[in-house]
């Protein structure tokens, strides 16, 4: 797991995520148009920031569930498109892991395509995890940044019902403490809140913490796999993840 801070202007009131994942570029059902919307949505305010959640790249082989004879490009085809189209948002882009996906070329033949695309973009990486640090803001009783952590990873699950999926999210709690978690992989968008009681040792007092879980969705039309498994159609996209910098208070707009 990488620990990354990131460190914003106190000018912002607040700061908004969106973490693109299963965009699957080279797959024929991927939807280009889609994900421009949202690197364009970046560039339209500056305290608008994103993340690279994994599967970001098809990447089918012979040994694949991906159908290789459907597949729009080869593995290296589609690291070159993504550069391609990333690139107008190279420095909204604040970390990335790896997925399932590009974790096939990395079995095989021991090349990481997914860090090969967080290289070139230049933004934190590691294949598993990363928990980042965001400070913005100025908070109403001492004038200091706010601070935030978020946890992204790709995630699994064999669950095909929301609550399966959802419960998978909120087990990352049991792994590292953080305001915010992001999962993607299941194709579903969803969020949801828990409260946890930490101990104050030193004022002899317990604070109550409220955490984030939000699961992303894709960015694939439907057919192909999906519809040959009969998974449900879901929301295409990904939520938006709103931070503010007075309060310590956290917004998904799904």
């Amino acid at each position: 797991m990488l620990f990354h801070e990131i460190d914003l202007p106190e000018s912002y009131e607040t700061v908004e995520y969106k973490a693109i994942s299963d965009t699957h570029i080279g797959d024929a059902n991927f939807d280009e148009q889609l994900l421009m919307q949202d690197l364009e949505w970046s560039n339209e305010e500056d305290n608008r920031r994103l993340l690279l959640n994994g599967d970001i790249l098809n990447t089918a082989t012979t040994r694949s569930v991906s159908d290789t004879y459907a597949n729009k490009m080869s593995p290296h085809q589609e690291l070159k498109y993504a550069r391609k189209l990333f690139e107008p948002a190279y420095d909204k882009i604040d970390s990335a892991v790896c997925g399932n996906h590009e974790r096939r070329i990395y079995r095989e033949d021991g090349v990481d395509l997914a860090e090969e695309l967080a290289a070139t973009i230049g933004c934190a990486y590691d294949p598993d995890g990363v928990l980042l640090k965001v400070r913005f803001g100025k908070r109403k009783l001492n004038g200091k940044k706010q601070t935030y952590t978020i946890y992204h990873t790709h995630g699994f699950t064999g669950s095909r019902t929301s609550g399966g999926k959802a419960n998978r999210v909120v087990k990352l709690r049991n792994i590292v403490m953080s305001d915010i978690y992001i999962v993607s992989h299941a194709h579903e968008m969803m969020t949801l809140t828990r409260t946890i009681m930490i101990p104050d040792l030193r004022n002899r007092k317990l604070q109550q913490k409220e955490q984030r879980f939000v699961r992303t969705g894709a960015y694939l039309n439907y057919g192909g796999y999906g519809e040959h498994k009969s998974y449900h159609p879901t929301k295409m996209g990904t939520p938006v993840i709103r931070m503010f910098g007075r309060e310590k208070r956290v917004e998904v707009i799904v």
